[in-house]
């Protein structure tokens, strides 16, 4: 019988065959990394000034200005775009230099909200000339469906309002508070209310981009994709674009989509990151004055923490999952950084708190590494097989300083202030030797994939926050 191809075919079986040729050959032996010093002592003077010094040459690499208001690339050479949660992760650490530079990232943000509230995962500018690299071209190439124009379809989650708070105490700029405060509802009734599609008063996201947690262990169950095999990865590169054709197709309706039920996520991370948001706009509210709003918020981010301890938590386990599959709902049920996230909120229960602190966070078997912290629980990653780990963003041996700065805030709300600082005076010593990277190996404390990339710079507010007396 005659077996035939055609040519779109043939190129992804030949993709895919090179794919596990390379593969093959990145998962050969590699002459071993000695791990970096974190030296023994306290937080000093001279660590923050070099860290803050690294910041500034870092976001002036990644800086662009336009219309009259300054916002960051995450990396120009790898990201060159404006992406919405990370401009939260900027604007934290930028909050720390320049206060009005980092007031100007989120209101220039707010300004690209769409008008049913979503927030825009990514907005491309024709006037950035910096130029992706070529496999982050390729992977922007192929997913094209995501974008309208030249703006993401997708959704993310929003760090930006966290980072307004902060923001906020420091400039006391009342007139900029009350140009955002409605754009900050608007976004959180379309996770809240529009997103709301298990009707529990959470935000679903519709595919893993949307997480910020790209290639999360999470999701392995959920999209059935083995990265044990040399073939996942490569499988992977065109499975998450072909998601964004099929939602093309269905016209980027949110109720088709969902009957689709293709990936209908509550993901920790986003309700985490989106509890934490609501608690700040309700701050945000009694700073202005605005009482009754503030009770308003208050109240919902007490109703969502309910909700994830009646539906999301684990008593056995003792952590938060993520919940899929919007006919037949499920758990996914892999150790994560995004499982201890709800330590964010102030309304999580202490009976709670302390499990996840210290069942896990400070378990010498999941977290707590001598290089802090890492993303996936290691002794879950430790039984596994990895193609491409670096290259599939969360997956392997992976650290993420904003995770690092989202546990350090957990663990003050709930009273380890010990934790935290110790939690920073490592961050802060991998990062002053290694450098402003994309991601940290908790094996060796070695700086990975883009660079300079941006997101370290949060290690100032971590600073500010636990070694006060290192920053005067």
């Amino acid at each position: 019988m005659k077996n035939n191809l055609n040519r779109r075919e043939f190129a992804k079986v030949s993709g895919l065959a090179g794919a596990t040729i390379l593969a093959t050959r990145a998962s050969a032996k590699k002459p071993g990394i000695a791990p970096i010093p974190i030296p023994d002592g306290p937080l000093t003077k001279d660590d923050y000034q070099a860290l803050k010094s690294e910041a500034e040459k870092t976001f002036k690499a990644n800086q662009v200005e336009l219309n009259g208001y300054y916002f960051h690339m995450p990396s120009a050479g790898t990201y060159p775009s404006l992406f919405a949660w990370d401009s939260g992760w900027h604007t934290i650490g930028m909050n720390r230099i320049d206060p009005k530079m980092a007031a100007s990232e989120v209101e220039f943000l707010m300004l690209q909200q769409r008008p049913d509230g979503r927030v825009p995962h990514e907005v491309k500018f024709k006037e950035i000339t910096a130029k992706a690299d070529l496999r982050h071209r390729l992977g922007d190439k192929i997913s094209q469906s995501q974008f309208q124009g030249l703006v993401s379809v997708q959704v993310d989650p929003p760090s930006f309002i966290i980072s307004a708070e902060k923001i906020y105490s420091n400039t006391q700029d009342r007139a900029w508070l009350e140009r955002l405060l409605p754009r900050f509802e608007r976004a959180l009734e379309f996770l809240t209310k529009t997103r709301d599609l298990y009707k529990t008063g959470l935000p679903s996201i519709i595919h893993p981009w949307e997480s910020g947690t790209d290639s999360s262990p999470a999701y392995d169950q959920i999209i059935k994709l083995d990265y044990s095999n040399p073939l996942g990865g490569p499988q992977r590169m065109f499975l998450y674009p072909a998601m964004f054709t099929r939602q093309k197709k269905l016209g980027y309706d949110l109720q088709k989509i969902a009957a689709a039920n293709e990936f209908i996520v509550e993901d920790m991370n986003v309700i985490a990151i989106t509890i934490r948001a609501v608690i700040s706009v309700s701050r945000m509210f009694e700073q202005v004055g605005d009482q009754a709003k503030a009770e308003q918020y208050k109240k919902q981010a007490q109703a969502m923490t309910e909700t994830i301890e009646k539906i999301h938590w684990d008593e056995a386990a003792g952590l938060f999952w993520s919940r899929y599959d919007l006919k037949a709902p499920k758990f996914a049920k892999r150790t994560t950084c995004a499982s201890l996230l709800p330590l964010m909120s102030e309304h999580l229960s202490k009976a709670k708190a302390e499990r996840l602190v210290n069942d896990h966070f400070h378990n010498p078997q999941e977290f707590w590494l001598p290089y802090l912290v890492s993303f996936n629980a290691k002794d879950e990653i430790d039984k596994e097989k990895i193609y491409w780990e670096d290259k599939l963003l969360w997956r392997g041996y992976c650290i993420w300083t904003n995770m690092n700065w989202m546990m350090c805030e957990g663990l003050l709300v709930h009273g380890y202030a010990d934790l935290a600082r110790e939690l920073t005076r490592r961050t802060a010593k991998m990062i002053r030797n290694q450098g402003f990277w994309e991601f940290y190996d908790c094996r060796t404390g070695q700086g990975k994939n883009a660079h300079p990339f941006n997101w370290p710079g949060v290690v100032l507010d971590m600073i500010h926050l636990t070694w006060p007396e290192a920053t005067v």
